[in-house]
């Protein structure tokens, strides 16, 4: 997320960049680490592994959804 957060500092140095995207993307990004990060405290023991499992897709999704984004840009 550390690196995602600096790539949206570096397109900031294009000409042109609309700043309110960059901005916007930025927001996304925390929301993201926090909302996933919030569900790490809160699963049953005994469901574990499709706990993880259903976690590991869904980060991964959001994930590349936003380095989709950082492209766009």
């Amino acid at each position: 997320m550390d690196d995602m957060l600096t790539a949206t500092l570096l397109t900031l140095t294009n000409p042109g960049t609309d700043t309110e995207q960059v901005a916007d993307l930025q927001t996304r990004i925390i929301r993201v680490y926090q909302d996933y990060n919030a569900r790490l405290s809160h699963y049953e023991r005994r469901n574990a592994r499709p706990f993880f499992r259903q976690w590991r897709e869904g980060i991964n999704k959001e994930l590349t959804s936003i380095v989709d984004d950082i492209e766009k840009l």
